[in-house]
């Protein structure tokens, strides 16, 4: 009996063609990006500090010019006036409410339980502003980032992501933060669900399991080695300066102080000793979440979608301590000047461990129009500072 060949699919027997793999480009030059720096440093003390808000668009501005992806630049549209009266109005709500409290402590008798629980209270009030800046910061930056015309968005609301993040920071703490990595893929992928590019609805649906080993040794091995420089710190300072110490924060009568001429120096080395460890445990953190962090952002990218782009991440823990560290070290030892070189190294670092999957001519983004906030930042500038 003949052999009937049976006609195979187009491409049997070979492996699937690899996605096409695009990188974001960053083409800024150090030396340039000095050059805003030192501007705004100067305009910023002429003005006392009223031009920060400025200078810090001013490097948006920079940072997104320079930066492309499939031969196209971004744009940054924010203006220093919208970050300027956005940190003005939270900053007006705030001074009323300090004058609030403070003005109910002169007619509340002190340790009234009334004073403690409105005090305990601004400190809740806090925490949900910080997780709302949060929410508000990342919705003002996609609607002032632009790409081929193209502007990002986002919906939902701020207030509620805020309730949400500030109860699951209370959970994570009565849970002595292991609640924390399922926590934080939480209000990521909410944050992240809600965001758009133009048309194009990101998407994600994460899982905390793949971070849970690489946090706890993390957490684990930070508390050890926290602990231990905390206990070093102490029998330093007491073995050797121990009755200075206790005489400088006894509030020993002026007449019988023993140890008064040392008060200076003693302190001065009792600082300049919780500085260093300060900075020990930073680094001490930085390297022992390292590998918590790349698996997050590995988690992230290979489970977030945008239209019909999807993304990846060759980013290792190496990579992480080489980009943190390295930036500690150049802000601490300039004093700050260092600043362009670690905003350089970030741009650096982000466009290289980022990667985007599928067709980009052809995923089809258009022009949507979402809601588009007037004022930038206030709550981030008040309540959680960041680098950029």
């Amino acid at each position: 009996m003949d052999q009937i060949d049976t006609p195979q699919p187009a491409g049997f027997g070979r492996r699937p063609a690899e996605p096409l793999r695009s990188h974001f480009e960053y083409d800024g030059r150090l030396g340039e990006l000095y050059w805003i720096f030192i501007k705004n440093v100067l305009l910023s003390f002429i003005t006392l500090g009223i031009f920060r808000f400025w200078g810090k668009t001013r490097i948006r501005r920079y940072l997104w010019s320079h930066t492309s992806l499939a031969g196209d630049r971004f744009e940054y549209t924010g203006t220093g006036g919208e970050l300027f009266v956005g940190f003005i109005i939270v900053m007006i709500a705030y001074v009323v409410g300090s004058i609030g409290i403070n003005i109910l402590a002169v007619f509340l008798e002190p340790g009234s339980p009334l004073l403690f629980i409105v005090q305990a209270s601004l400190g809740f009030v806090i925490l949900y502003l910080t997780f709302v800046a949060q929410y508000a910061a990342q919705r003002y930056r996609l609607t002032r980032t632009l790409w081929r015309g193209i502007s990002g968005g986002m919906t939902g609301s701020a207030w509620k992501w805020g309730f949400k993040g500030m109860w699951f920071a209370i959970l994570s703490l009565i849970s002595l933060t292991l609640a924390w990595p399922w926590a934080q893929m939480r209000l990521i992928d909410d944050r992240l669900n809600n965001s758009y590019f133009g048309d194009a609805k990101a998407s994600i649906s994460s899982s905390s399991k793949p971070l849970y080993l690489s946090y706890i040794i993390g957490n684990f091995g930070s508390l050890i080695l926290t602990g231990l420089i905390a206990y070093g710190v102490y029998q330093f300072m007491m073995t050797n300066y121990g009755p200075v110490l206790e005489e400088l924060f006894s509030q020993t009568p002026a007449e019988d102080r023993q140890y008064g001429a040392e008060y200076g120096r003693v302190f001065a080395i009792l600082y300049g000793t919780v500085v260093a460890a300060y900075l020990a445990i930073i680094v001490i953190s930085i390297l022992s979440f390292a590998a918590f962090y790349t698996a997050m952002a590995r988690e992230i990218a290979s489970k977030l979608s945008l239209g019909t782009l999807r993304f990846a991440t060759p980013i290792t823990p190496g990579a992480i301590i080489g980009r943190y560290l390295g930036n500690l070290l150049i802000i601490v030892l300039t004093l700050g000047l260092g600043f362009p070189i670690a905003v350089h190294r970030t741009m650096r670092f982000l466009v290289r461990n980022t990667e985007v999957l599928g067709e980009i001519d052809g995923s089809e983004i258009t022009r949507a129009e979402l809601p588009r906030p007037k004022f930038g930042e206030g709550l981030l500038e008040a309540f959680d500072p960041g680098i950029m």
